[in-house]
């Protein structure tokens, strides 16, 4: 038999209360949602000024970084729409839920931040063996990407804050787009205060390849991590633990476990496991037992979603 549900009583008969939660916690799709909006607005303030001033400068530096926003822009979409996905409840079509959206959008973001480091970097390359016009007012591109520095710093710190508390893999890839975002763009206007100083331009286009360079880069590591999410990778280290931990406390006077699986899913961590209880338990007893694991479970790990089967004595192995 298998047990999905839970009453609260506990594996060896002492009936347990659940505690109370008078504040449930915030809804993690809306804050998720929330969090690629506020990501959406300040790219896009950004990659408008940015592109402004690259193209009022001449600078390539600038125009790869007004680029690098772009990819972002388009990656938070994709985090909204990949959320916004994931929420949405199991239907006849998708029996256990759409949280492998957000895995999905994480994936189309590394790939999208590939593309665009390969064309920044194709650009690069070009200026350094063709050269290019001379690049003025640089103290306005230096200025703006001081301003994206101090924004990215500020809207990554809460979407990772966010991801922390949803578990949600598109809204950490977001963040970790924008971080990226932070050190290219101090990076890049250390390079051009050092143009400003000796003239020489042709350091624009190498900051400008380097950049492209961290993109690429950072574009495979996204695609690598969602990859493997789709394909059931095994759940981080502290999750297992706390699984393990949560199942040896339970274990005892006739009661253990086996074939203990976990993977990831979105935010969703799934859990299924055979559970072994003495001969003589009745069904309605297995069910009390199995719903207080799954309680602990639920409750040591976030956002799990947890499958029982019960077994006797007799039919283990």
């Amino acid at each position: 038999m298998h047990a999905r549900g839970g009453a609260t009583a506990s594996v060896r008969g002492l009936t347990v209360d659940p505690p109370s939660a008078p504040n449930p916690p915030a809804d993690p799709s809306r804050r998720n949602r929330a969090a690629a909006l506020l990501s959406i607005v300040s790219n896009t303030c950004l990659v408008i000024v940015k592109l402004v001033v690259g193209l009022v400068t001449g600078s390539v530096a600038v125009i790869s970084e007004a680029a690098h926003s772009s990819s972002d822009l388009l990656a938070s979409g994709i985090a909204y729409l990949g959320v916004r996905a994931s929420a949405r409840p199991a239907d006849d079509d998708h029996r256990y839920g759409h949280h492998k959206a957000e895995n999905l959008a994480a994936g189309l973001e590394g790939v999208l931040v590939l593309a665009v480091g390969g064309v920044v970097a194709v650009e690069s390359l070009r200026r350094l063996v063709e050269g290019g016009e001379p690049v003025v007012h640089l103290e306005w591109a230096v200025a703006v990407m001081v301003l994206s520095a101090v924004v990215n710093t500020a809207v990554a710190r809460h979407l990772y804050r966010v991801a922390r508390g949803t578990g949600s893999p598109a809204i950490e890839g977001d963040a970790a787009h924008l971080s990226a975002d932070v050190w290219t763009s101090a990076g890049t206007a250390a390079g051009l205060m050092v143009v400003a100083a000796t003239g020489w331009d042709a350091l624009d286009a190498a900051i400008a390849l380097a950049v492209a360079g961290y993109v690429v880069w950072l574009g495979l590591r996204l695609t690598g991590r969602a990859a493997q999410a789709l394909l059931d990778h095994t759940p981080p280290e502290a999750d297992l633990a706390a699984i393990e931990r949560t199942l040896g406390e339970l274990a005892g006077d006739g009661v253990s476990f086996h074939a203990v699986r976990a993977r990831r899913a979105g935010s969703t961590t799934h859990i299924d496991l055979h559970m072994v209880v003495p001969p003589e338990t009745t069904v309605r007893e297995g069910h009390r037992m199995s719903g207080r694991v799954k309680s602990a479970l639920t409750d040591a790990v976030a956002d799990a979603d947890v499958l029982i089967h019960l077994e006797d004595h007799g039919r283990s192995r």
